[in-house]
């Protein structure tokens, strides 16, 4: 395992709304703390069902199985998307021998951050997929 020098950590919730489909982006719910432009992230972990079960705005994570059909997407400020259909199965701890996945520290735009489903089987309306963000401030 990793020894990661936390500066900042956040969980942010991707939520499916309407009709689980493969051709809609869903972005992050509204997230105060990092939706301003001046959020450095540099690494990012996934939870599913068998790490958190629900969240703590009470929403009910995805399930481990349906974990594989997820990807997401991130988004810089320059609108750049440097992390581009990544597998969030790369993303979970207990999958990568308890690694955080940990990125070039970027300047991000949650708005324009997002997951897609690339198989809508399994998944369930209002579910969510909770990150969670490690990061700084700008000037931090």
């Amino acid at each position: 395992m990793n020894n990661l020098i936390i500066k900042r950590s956040q969980i942010v919730e991707f939520q499916v709304t309407g009709t689980p489909s493969t051709l809609k982006r869903y972005g992050a719910l509204s997230n105060p703390q990092l939706q301003r432009n001046n959020v450095i992230l540099y690494g990012v972990e996934c939870f599913t069902a068998d790490q958190l079960t629900a969240t703590p705005n009470g929403n009910t994570v995805i399930a481990s199985a349906d974990a594989d059909q997820v990807v997401l997407t991130l988004v810089d400020t320059n609108k750049d998307q440097f992390v581009y259909n990544f597998p969030i199965t790369s993303l979970i701890r207990s999958s990568v021998g308890g690694f955080v996945t940990l990125f070039k520290p970027r300047l991000i735009n949650l708005n324009d951050c997002f997951i897609q489903l690339t198989d809508a089987t399994g998944v369930s309306t209002d579910e969510v997929v909770a990150f969670n963000f490690y990061y700084q401030l700008v000037g931090e």
